[in-house]
């Protein structure tokens, strides 16, 4: 993909090759890292719950500078926005909250994807290019009780594509021929992949846009779209593929935009810059759209850091980190107290971590006490639940070494929106993938005689949790 400034930016940030969200959908995701906890303490696996309701008063990264002297401030899309699963926008987070209004399109998106032409541009912006504007004219205002040392700023520009719908202007797609896009090279689900494994991707199908409707034959839909292997026609997917791909692109536009700003205002050698997604994206690959799995694709997501004089010639980091080792890092890199590790349970703690500070892989990328395993999970069947916000089931993975490995498990109803997972009680058969030889993970290999004192040793460490791992255990 054309991203030439995401990356000048990873030329002198750490870029975390294996970066992975605690579950891969917007609000868990993003309530997990902005709080620093995984989704079984924030009790979010949903996009209708609010952390502060339902989990605990928690401290968030925002909020956490806010009360340290720094200005917090919210630009578009940081927490899921809606009141039910943020309060809207999580209000004790932020001095200040923009959303940009008014534009394109002034109604609800009609396709799954839109090139948008550049005169109706110049009458209604994009919604990412209003706000990185916004972005532009704060940090403006910012910088000179920045720059003199009297206030330090906290800034959160959340863009809102690619996610879908894929809209963008039309130029963008000059930078991807037809002929330059591919199909995936995996279009089938993984060889004896649980049935529990596979999501239906509605929020393609089922979003009623009107090239995904199913009664429309132009549209080439099977009637059984959404079930397993069951996937859109190749044109289709070419189609899609590149409508992401010119997405990407166009935010990366905005981001350099920002991203020169800093220079321009002679910020840029005194500003931390983390840019992240809050998960990864199939897009036709074992015939699945979106995200709402375990693969390892939904699930690895973009994460750099920049630390002027820290990061400055660029830092490779190969070893696995997650998406809730962003706030101890950025409480260590602005020279506060670390935090303490959570205690087991933590719903009464305001302020605590569930992560490790990734300071130690900024100088030594291939720092040896780093932890052996991160963790991932998701709600199994989606919209299931015992009471209230607990899930009836529960997929979760580990990723150690070379093998990503899951369960499928019953989840135990403890009270008061707390959980946990009973181990012994399987909705379905696991998954084990050896990433080395099956990069794709296209072959489940659960059952091979082979890989039995693997699956077994994953399985431990899996049950035993993120906290028998931390520190190189």
């Amino acid at each position: 993909m054309v991203t030439p400034n995401i990356d000048k930016l990873s030329e002198s940030s750490a870029l975390f090759e294996s970066a992975y969200v605690q579950q891969s959908v917007c609000s868990p995701s993003r309530t997990s890292m902005l709080t620093g906890r995984r989704p079984d303490t924030t009790h979010i696996i949903d996009l209708k719950s609010y952390f502060r309701t339902i989990g605990g008063n928690f401290t968030t990264i925002p909020q956490f500078f806010k009360e340290n002297g720094y200005k917090s401030i919210n630009i578009g899309k940081m927490f899921h926005a809606s009141v039910a699963a943020s309060g809207g926008d999580d209000p004790p987070s932020w001095d200040e909250i923009y959303h940009a209004q008014g534009t394109y399109p002034t109604s609800q998106y009609d396709k799954s994807w839109t090139a948008v032409a550049e005169d109706i541009l110049e009458e209604t912006p994009l919604i990412d290019t209003a706000e990185a504007d916004y972005t532009m004219q704060k940090m403006e205002e910012l910088a000179p009780n920045a720059l003199l040392g009297l206030e330090p700023f906290f800034l959160a520009w959340g863009l809102h594509r690619p996610h879908l719908p894929f809209t963008f202007p039309e130029s963008f797609l000059d930078f991807y021929p037809v002929d330059s896009v591919s199909l995936p090279s995996n279009p089938y689900v993984p060889e004896d992949m649980p049935d529990t494994a596979w999501s239906n991707w509605g929020e393609l199908w089922a979003h009623h846009y009107s090239d995904f409707n199913t009664e429309d034959p132009e549209n080439g839909l099977d009637s059984d779209i959404g079930q397993i292997n069951v996937t859109i026609p190749d044109w289709k997917t070419l189609a899609l593929r590149r409508a992401y791909y010119a997405a990407i692109t166009y935010v990366d536009y905005e981001i350099g935009r920002v991203l020169n700003q800093l220079e321009v205002l002679g910020l840029a050698e005194n500003t931390i810059v983390v840019l992240w997604g809050d998960h990864g994206w199939q897009l036709g690959e074992h015939s699945e759209w979106c995200k709402h799995t375990l693969f390892e694709i939904a699930n690895r997501a973009p994460l750099m850091i920049k630390v002027p004089g820290l990061t400055d010639t660029g830092v490779r980091v190969e070893k696995p980190v997650e998406f809730v080792d962003i706030f101890p890092t950025l409480v260590e890199l602005a020279d506060f107290a670390h935090l303490e590790v959570c205690p087991q349970l933590s719903n009464e703690t305001e302020l605590c971590t569930e992560g490790s500070s990734l300071v130690p892989l900024l100088s030594d990328p291939s720092y040896d006490l780093w932890k052996s395993a991160v963790f991932w999970q998701y709600p199994r069947p989606m919209g299931c639940y015992i009471e209230n916000h607990v899930p009836c089931s529960m997929g979760y993975s580990v990723l150690s070494g070379k093998y990503r490995y899951t369960e499928y498990v019953k989840i135990i109803n403890l009270g008061d929106n707390n959980y946990a997972p009973d181990w012994e009680s399987m909705i379905d058969h696991e998954e084990l993938y050896d990433q080395e030889l099956d990069p794709q993970e296209n072959r489940n290999r659960y059952q091979d005689p082979e890989y039995q004192d693997i699956k077994t040793m994953l399985s431990n460490i899996l049950r035993q949790g993120w906290r028998e791992v931390q520190n190189g255990s």
